[in-house]
């Protein structure tokens, strides 16, 4: 039976002579695993599945199947500046990196999904903020469950396996004291420059404790060059 759905490359890797295996992030059914076949011989055709391509797809779709078809792809929407500029290219990278790391739902997720593409089109369309990749990672928390919680109000130390402000300092290791940045974020002011590097490592931290797998992150050191 076939499907409509809009989708989002997240990865692809080279199958057999002239098919590859792709991960979708797709409106309708979540994160899916499509085979397609022959698309590396016909000219032009591999380019719609480049990692965050955004697609129009008509999908086979079996229930509990690991490996779905795709029918008939075609892109969506048309990345303008994203391709050709290095900052926001780069920033697309990580994004897309993180993506294949904390996504897991095989069903569908409409917030999430949504999120994911307008973010994706903002980038492209909006003139390059320099702490973007930074917005992402918090607000992308609040669909996988870790949005920090600052209702307490109280603002001593960031407790990143409880995602909480204290006032006390954790018995643990995975604390941090200079909470400023991050209240700075979470209110959406703009945080200072020498700020950011700091931030992101904390980010990043804040991942690998609650995503199983979340690390070595290939796109981090020439998103920490180009920004830094």
């Amino acid at each position: 039976m076939y499907h409509q759905t809009k989708g989002v490359v997240i990865s692809n890797t080279k199958y057999a002579e002239t098919s590859i295996i792709c991960k979708v992030y797709t409106e309708n059914f979540g994160l899916q695993t499509y085979i397609i076949n022959g698309v590396r011989k016909k000219k032009g055709k591999s380019i719609y599945y480049q990692p965050l391509s955004l697609l129009d797809l008509t999908v086979y779709h079996k229930e509990k199947s690991t490996l779905q078809r795709v029918k008939e792809a075609k892109p969506f929407y048309q990345y303008q500046s994203l391709p050709y500029a290095v900052e926001k290219s780069s920033i697309a990278f990580f994004m897309a990196e993180v993506l294949q790391k904390c996504l897991r739902e095989e069903e569908e997720n409409i917030p999430l999904f949504n999120f994911i593409w307008q973010s994706l089109i903002a980038l492209d369309t909006q003139e390059l903020d320099s702490q973007f990749h930074l917005h992402f990672l918090l607000q992308l928390s609040s669909f996988l469950g870790f949005y920090p919680n600052t209702l307490d109000g109280k603002e001593g130390y960031f407790d990143m396996i409880n995602g909480t402000f204290v006032l006390s300092k954790p018995t643990h290791k995975h604390y941090f004291e200079e909470t400023e940045p991050l209240l700075m974020l979470l209110n959406g002011n703009s945080v200072l420059k020498k700020n950011k590097r700091f931030l992101l490592e904390k980010l990043i931290e804040y991942y690998r404790l609650h995503i199983e797998g979340f690390s070595n992150l290939k796109t981090l050191p020439v998103l920490e060059t180009i920004f830094n």
